[in-house]
């Protein structure tokens, strides 16, 4: 009687926490996702949006992203990532999620947001290398340069035309 009673008595968060519990460590410790199933991906994103200000959401919605993006869910990860950006804007794993976010809606043709993040990532770090790529990769998509083909294509031009 006693165990129908605490079960009746649990909070919509610890019936959650309950679900992704035995995965928490792995997160928290060291962002070790490689042992995770990725279905658990769902579970770490819902408890996340549910409780953003858990101690744990933060990693969990990060590890949510690592999850979908390593399965082949774009859009799902660059969604995330959105999400990941709004709520956690002095994120640990801000830069990372931005151009995460940027990446994975360039892959599933949604070029507008890749364009969006990718112009976040390259103001964010205009020094960095990976900042610079985001913004020539903006500039290209601009410049209706979709495929891989025209990038490199383009890439090469301006090479060739600086050598000159």
């Amino acid at each position: 009687m006693l165990s129908l009673l605490s079960v009746a008595c649990q909070t919509e968060m610890d019936k959650k926490l309950s679900v992704i519990q035995p995965y928490i460590g792995q997160v928290q410790d060291s962002m070790n996702v490689n042992r995770i199933p990725d279905s658990m991906a769902v579970h770490f994103q819902q408890f996340a949006a549910h409780f953003p200000q858990h101690k744990a959401s933060e990693k969990l919605l990060y590890a949510a992203t690592i999850l979908a993006e390593s399965s082949g869910r774009y859009f799902e990860c660059g969604k995330w990532c959105e999400m990941y950006v709004a709520h956690y804007p002095q994120g640990r794993y801000l830069f990372p999620a931005i151009v995460a976010a940027a990446n994975n809606y360039e892959r599933t043709g949604q070029f507008d947001k890749a364009i969006q993040y990718y112009d976040k990532a390259a103001l964010q770090n205009p020094g960095s290398t990976l900042g610079k790529q985001c913004a020539q990769t903006s500039a290209m998509l601009k410049k209706g340069l979709i495929t891989p083909e025209q990038q490199l294509y383009y890439i090469l031009q301006q090479t060739t035309d600086t050598a000159e």
